[in-house]
C-alpha cells in the first residue's frame, strides 16, 4: 500500500465515537490534563489528580482503567486488561470510578500510583473518562471519550534502550509501486522515539534517492514512539525510476537517547517488477528558487516569488502547503509564512508557468536563532486526483545576533566499514559540521584518522535536531579503540571528546 494512502490523522488522547442521540445534543464535559508523566523508583507511591470541567448540565462520568496496545501501524488501541494482576493498571487506584459533574463547578478526582518493588522500565495506563450519553431517541450526535495517558517510568540501574530490525525489504504496493518497508522491534523495557531513512545507490555508489521512513500512524511526523515489546513498520515510497539491475539499500534508524541501527543489503530490480511513474510524472513541474535562506530582524516582513514551471503537456492541479520539522518544534517558522493566493491550490496549464507570492513575517517577539520550515508543492492529475510530483523548498531565517553554536555527541558506531557519528545540535542556530575521528589502540598507539561529513544531500543540522556524520573506516580491524572526536563548523571548534568504540 502506498504511503499516501496512510495519511491518517490519529487522535491518541481523545476518542470520538458516534451514537444515535437527540439532534443538537452533545456531551460537553472537558478533562485536564490529558498526559501525566511520572519518573519513579520501585516502591514509590505517587498521587495525581484529574480535573473534570463542567458543561451546562449535570452529567454522570465513568472513569475506567485501560491499557494501550501498539499495533504494527504504530497506532494505539485501548483495551481492558486481560489479566489485571500482571498489568500496570493494578498499580493505579482512583478514589471514585463514577462521578457526578455539576454545572459551574470543576470536579477533581484523585488517584494514586503504587509502584511494585519488582517494577522497572516504561509503563502506560489509560484513564478513560466517559461521560454517559443522554437517553437515545433520534438524530445523530457525538460521544467524546477522553483518554488520559498516565506515563510511568520506573528507574532501575542497568536498564538499556535496545532495538532490533526484524524486516527490511523492497516490495510492490497495492498499485505495483515500489515501497521500502522496515519493521523495528523494541526489545527493551523502555519506550522511545524512533526515526529512520533509507538511501538507494546504484552499482557505482551514486545516490539515487534518500527516502524518509515513517510509520503509517505517524505519517505526519518524523518520529514514532515505540512501546516495550512492540513491533512497528516504517514505510517509504520510492519516487525515482529504478532501471533493471542491482542497487544497494542502506537503512538507518535512530532510537532513544543513543541508539542506532544500520543495515545494508543488495536489492535487485527486474523488468516488470514494479509500476514506476512515467517520465512526465516524475517531473510534472520545476521550482525556482529551490531554497530560501536569509537574515532578518524581529518584526521584519519580506516577500519572495516562487516560479512554478509545468514540465508536462497536461494540465495539473497544484496544491501548496507549509510543513514544520516536527510537532511543537520551537524553531518552526511555518506560522510566519503567508501565501499570497486565494486558497492553497490552482490549476497549472501544461507547458506553462506561474508565480507564487510568499511573505514571511517575523514576529516582533521572536527570539534570536535560526528558524526552519518548508513550502511543499504537489501536482495532482486532473480527474483521478493521483499525486504526480511533490517537491519541497526549505526555508531558513536567521533572526537576531545572539547565536549559539554547540553540539553534543549522542553516540558513535562503526558498522559495515563506516564510522557513524550521531550529533545533536544543542544551540539555537543551524550548524554545518565536519568532524574527525582519530583512532588509537587501547595502549595509545595511533591507528588512523577518519574524516566525517554529513550525508549526501544534507546541508546542516537545525537547532535541537540530530543528524549523523559518516566516514570510511575500512582501515580498522576488529577490536576496541580509543577515539578522539573533534567537530568544527566553518573552522570553529564546536566539540572535542574521547570515547571507546568497538569494531565488530
Amino acid at each position: 500500500m502506498s504511503m499516501k494512502g496512510f495519511r491518517l490523522s490519529l487522535l491518541l488522547l481523545m476518542v470520538v465515537s458516534f451514537l444515535v442521540v437527540p439532534a443538537g445534543t452533545a456531551v460537553a464535559v472537558g478533562v485536564r490534563p490529558l498526559v501525566i508523566e511520572m519518573d519513579v523508583r520501585p516502591g514509590d507511591v505517587r498521587d495525581f489528580e484529574v480535573a473534570l470541567l463542567p458543561s451546562s448540565t449535570e452529567e454522570t462520568v465513568d472513569l475506567t482503567l485501560y491499557e494501550p496496545v501498539q499495533q504494527l501501524s504504530g497506532g494505539l488501541v485501548y483495551q481492558l486488561p486481560a489479566n489485571p494482576a500482571f498489568s500496570a493498571t493494578s498499580w493505579v487506584s482512583l478514589e471514585r470510578n463514577v462521578v457526578q459533574v455539576l454545572p459551574g463547578a470543576e470536579t477533581r478526582v484523585k488517584g494514586r500510583v503504587t509502584v511494585p518493588f519488582s517494577a522497572s522500565g516504561s509503563h502506560t495506563v489509560i484513564v478513560m473518562v466517559e461521560p454517559r450519553p443522554p437517553e437515545i431517541t433520534s438524530g445523530i450526535g457525538f460521544q467524546i471519550r477522553y483518554a488520559v495517558r498516565l506515563s510511568i517510568r520506573v528507574e532501575r540501574p542497568g536498564l538499556r534502550q535496545t532495538a532490533e530490525l526484524d524486516e527490511f525489504e523492497l516490495r510492490a504496493g497495492d498499485q505495483g509501486q515500489p515501497i521500502i518497508r522496515a519493521v523495528v522491534r523494541n526489545t527493551s523495557p523502555w519506550d522511545y522515539l524512533v526515526e529512520g531513512e533509507v538511501t538507494i545507490r546504484d552499482t557505482e555508489r551514486r545516490l539515487v534517492e534518500r527516502i524518509a521512513l515513517v510509520s503509517p500512524a505517524g505519517a505526519s511526523y518524523q518520529t514514532t514512539r515505540i512501546y516495550p515489546g512492540a513491533r512497528v513498520e516504517f514505510l517509504g515510497d520510492v519516487s525515482k525510476r529504478l532501471e533493471p539491475g542491482d542497487y544497494t539499500a542502506r537503512v538507518y534508524f535512530r532510537y532513544g537517547d543513543h541508539g542506532q541501527i544500520v543495515r545494508e543489503q543488495t536489492i535487485s530490480v527486474a523488468e516488470g517488477d514494479f509500476n514506476f511513474p512515467g517520465a512526465d510524472e516524475i517531473g510534472a513541474f520545476s521550482l525556482s528558487p529551490d531554497i530560501i535562506e536569509y537574515e532578518a530582524k524581529p518584526g521584519e516582513r519580506k516577500s519572495h516569488v516562487i516560479e512554478v514551471v509545468s514540465e508536462t503537456a497536461e494540465n495539473t492541479r497544484i496544491v501548496v502547503e507549509t510543513k514544520s520539522l516536527g510537532a511543537d518544534y520551537p524553531y518552526s517558522l511555518t506560522e510566519w509564512i503567508q501565501l499570497r493566493m486565494a486558497g492553497n491550490e490552482f490549476e497549472l496549464p501544461g507547458r506553462r508557468q506561474t508565480r507564487l507570492g510568499v511573505t514571511i513575517a517575523v514576529p516582533r517577539d521572536a527570539r534570536d536563532g535560526s528558524y526552519h520550515g518548508s513550502i511543499i508543492v504537489q501536482a495532482y492529475e486532473l480527474g483521478t486526483g493521483r499525486l504526480l510530483t511533490e517537491k519541497a523548498i526549505p526555508i531558513t531565517v536567521l533572526v537576531g545576533e545572539e547565536h549559539e553554536r554547540s553540539v553534543e555527541v549522542r553516540s558513535c558506531l562503526v558498522s559495515q566499514g563506516e564510522v557513524l557519528l550521531d550529533l545533536l545540535n544543542t544551540g539555537n542556530v543551524m550548524v554545518r559540521p565536519t568532524a574527525e575521528a582519530v583512532f588509537r589502540s587501547m595502549e595509545g598507539e595511533y591507528v588512523g584518522r577518519v574524516p566525517l561529513v554529513l550525508p549526501e544531500g544534507e546541508s546542516g543540522i537545525a537547532p535541537l535536531r540530530s543528524q549523523r556524520l559518516e566516514g570510511n573506516a575500512s582501515l580498522l580491524e576488529p577490536g576496541v579503540y580509543s577515539v578522539e572526536i573533534s567537530v568544527e563548523d566553518g573552522g570553529v571548534e564546536l566539540l572535542s571528546s574521547k570515547m571507546e568504540v568497538s569494531v565488530p
